[in-house]
C-alpha cells in the first residue's frame, strides 16, 4: 500500500509508461485541469450572469434568463466554428515548429484569454476576442496533446495509463470546486480566471522540458473529407459527438444547480463531494481494461449513465442533486476511462496526427449543432429537461466507439 501519513488517502502502487514525455504531458495535463476546475468549471455560470445583467442587450425582447442562456449559446458556438475553420491551419504547425512550440504559443493565447474574460464583466464585447483566443488555444493543444500520449504509450498499458491520468486529475481537483466556489463568493467569479492564468502558466513551465518533437502530418480539408466518406470513421464521428454532448450537459450541470440553489458556494460543495466519492474507482477500471477483454462494462455504464443523464434535470433539491451527481460520477469513471482507452487504441498507426486533427474538428461541428439545439431549447422551451434528454441520447450515441478498425 501507497502510504505518506495515516491522515492522507491511500492509493495501490499506481505503474505507467515511465517516458519523460508522457510524464511531463501528464503534469501539464493535470494543472491545465485543476485550472479547469478552479476557473473554467463557473464559467458557465459567469457568461449567463454576463448575459443577463449586460445594458448593451437589455433592449432586445428577451427575459434576462433568456438573455443569459443566449450568450451562453453564442459562445460556443463561435467556439466550435471558428475551432472547426482554423483546424487545418493550427494542425498544421505541429509540422512546421513542433508540439513544443504549438503548445507554449496555447498557453500565451489561453493566457489571454482568461485576461479578456475576466474583463467582460465590465463589457460584455471583450467576449469576442475570448471566444476566438479560446477556440484557437484549443485547437493548438488537444490534438497534439493526445497524438503525444497515443505515441509514448504502450498499447497493452494504454488502459492502465488512462486509468493513472483520470486518477491524477480527480485527486488534484478534488477539492477544486469547494474551494472556486468560496472564492467566487468572497471575491467574485471573475477572481477565478486569475487563478486560471497562474496555473496556465504553471503547465507552461512543463512544457520546456518536453523535446521538441515535429510531426510528418499531411492534414489538409481534402483530406479529411476523404476521411468523411468512410464508413468507420463516420462511426467515430458519431461515438465522438455523443460523448460530446454528454460532457457539455455535465460542464452546464453547475449553472443548473446556481440556478436552483443561487449561490457558488454551494455548487462548489456539492461538486467537491461527488467527486471525492467517485474517485477511487477510476484507475482500477483502466487496470480491469487492460486486463480483460470484455466490453460488457462499458455497454452496461453507458445504459444507465443514459438514465442517469436524463434524470439530472428532474430534481430540484439539495439530496436529489448530490444523489444523481454521485450517481453520475461513479457510472461515468467506468464509461469515460473506458471510452477514452478505446479511441486511444483506435488512433495506433501511421496517421495518429490526422487522426487526432479530424477528431478534434468533428467535435467541433457536434459543439455548434448542440448549442443551435440548446439555443432553441432555452428561447422557446424550458430547455433544461429537452437538453438532458438530449444528453442522453448521446451517452448512447457513444457506445459506437470500437477500440479495432476492423471491428
Amino acid at each position: 500500500m501507497f502510504r505518506i501519513r495515516d491522515y492522507h488517502l491511500h492509493l495501490p502502487h499506481i505503474t505507467f509508461d515511465n517516458t519523460k514525455d508522457l510524464r511531463l504531458l501528464y503534469a501539464v495535463r493535470v494543472f491545465r485541469d485543476l485550472g479547469n476546475k478552479m476557473a473554467m468549471f463557473f464559467l458557465p455560470v459567469y457568461l449567463y450572469l454576463v448575459g443577463s445583467t449586460a445594458t448593451a442587450l437589455e433592449g432586445l425582447p428577451f427575459s434576462s434568463f433568456q438573455r443569459g442562456m443566449i450568450v451562453l449559446a453564442l459562445f460556443y458556438i463561435g467556439f466550435g466554428s471558428i475551432g472547426f475553420f482554423i483546424g487545418i491551419p493550427t494542425g498544421k504547425l505541429y509540422k512546421k515548429i513542433g508540439y513544443q512550440r504549438t503548445f507554449l504559443f496555447s498557453f500565451l493565447l489561453r493566457c489571454l484569454f482568461f485576461v479578456s474574460v475576466f474583463f467582460a464583466k465590465q463589457n460584455i464585447w471583450f467576449l469576442v476576442p475570448a471566444v476566438i483566443l479560446d477556440a484557437i488555444n484549443a485547437q493548438m493543444f488537444w490534438p497534439g496533446y493526445y497524438s503525444l500520449i497515443s505515441k509514448n504509450s504502450l498499447k497493452k498499458n494504454l488502459g492502465k495509463d488512462v486509468g493513472f491520468l483520470h486518477t491524477m486529475i480527480q485527486i488534484v481537483a478534488v477539492i477544486a470546486p469547494a474551494i472556486s466556489g468560496f472564492l467566487a463568493l468572497v471575491l467574485g467569479i471573475e477572481v477565478l480566471f486569475l487563478v486560471g492564468l497562474v496555473l496556465t502558466l504553471v503547465s507552461a513551465i512543463f512544457t520546456f522540458n518536453m523535446q521538441s518533437k515535429t510531426s510528418i502530418n499531411a492534414v489538409s480539408y481534402k483530406d479529411f473529407f476523404v476521411w468523411m466518406k468512410e464508413t468507420r470513421f463516420r462511426q467515430l464521428a458519431a461515438s465522438f459527438s455523443g460523448k460530446y454532448v454528454y460532457d457539455v450537459s455535465v460542464y452546464i450541470w453547475p449553472l443548473y444547480i446556481f440556478l436552483l440553489l443561487g449561490s457558488v458556494d454551494r455548487v462548489g460543495y456539492l461538486y467537491t463531494v461527488s467527486l471525492f466519492l467517485a474517485m477511487a474507482i477510476t484507475y482500477f477500471t483502466g487496470s480491469y481494461i487492460d486486463n480483460h477483454k470484455s466490453k460488457k462494462p462499458f455497454y452496461f455504464s453507458g445504459g444507465i449513465l443514459s438514465l442517469v443523464t436524463v434524470l439530472r434535470a428532474q430534481v430540484a433539491t439539495v439530496v436529489g442533486i448530490a444523489l444523481v451527481d454521485l450517481a453520475d460520477r461513479l457510472i461515468s469513471n467506468v464509461y469515460t476511462v473506458y471510452f477514452d482507452t478505446m479511441f486511444m487504441l483506435r488512433s495506433k498507426g501511421h496517421s495518429v496526427d490526422e487522426f487526432f486533427i479530424y477528431r478534434e474538428m468533428v467535435v467541433n461541428v457536434a459543439t455548434v449543432i448542440f448549442w443551435l439545439f440548446a439555443l432553441v431549447f432555452f428561447i422557446f422551451f424550458s430547455g433544461w429537461t429537452s437538453l438532458y434528454v438530449f444528453a442522453g441520447i448521446g451517452v448512447l450515441v457513444g457506445l459506437l466507439m470500437k477500440d479495432s478498425k476492423h471491428e
